[in-house]
């Protein structure tokens, strides 16, 4: 069973991620051509299977379990960073981009502690 500050982290984590996803859909509902209004989509994808495993972890219900969803999220964390990248790239606005990017890389150092 994972520990209090366990589940915290994936609380935290997935709040994080939501709240990246919620300011990529916001980009995506301004954007002004189809290019731009894909790669957002893409980009929620990405985010969007990344919480599904986080949930998965988070709704663990043996060790062995955890271990294993914690260990597929942590493999993973790469992958977000690169999406950070993108996502600098996507974005118009330096301020939002800054934002999602900052939610992301909180959601990485909190995984990294499970």
């Amino acid at each position: 069973m994972p520990t209090l500050t366990q589940q915290t982290n994936i609380a935290n984590a997935i709040a994080a991620i939501r709240a990246a996803e919620e300011l990529l859909t916001q980009q995506n509902r301004v954007a002004t051509d189809v290019l731009t209004s894909i790669k957002l989509t893409n980009e929620y994808n990405n985010l969007d299977s990344y919480l599904s495993q986080l949930l998965h972890a988070q709704n663990s219900a043996d060790d062995v379990g955890f271990a294993n969803a914690t260990a597929a999220l942590q493999s993973q964390a790469s992958g977000l960073q690169a999406d950070e990248h993108a996502i600098k790239a996507i974005v118009g606005d330096f301020q939002t981009a800054a934002s999602i990017i900052s939610y992301i890389s909180q959601a990485v150092t909190l995984i990294a502690k499970l």
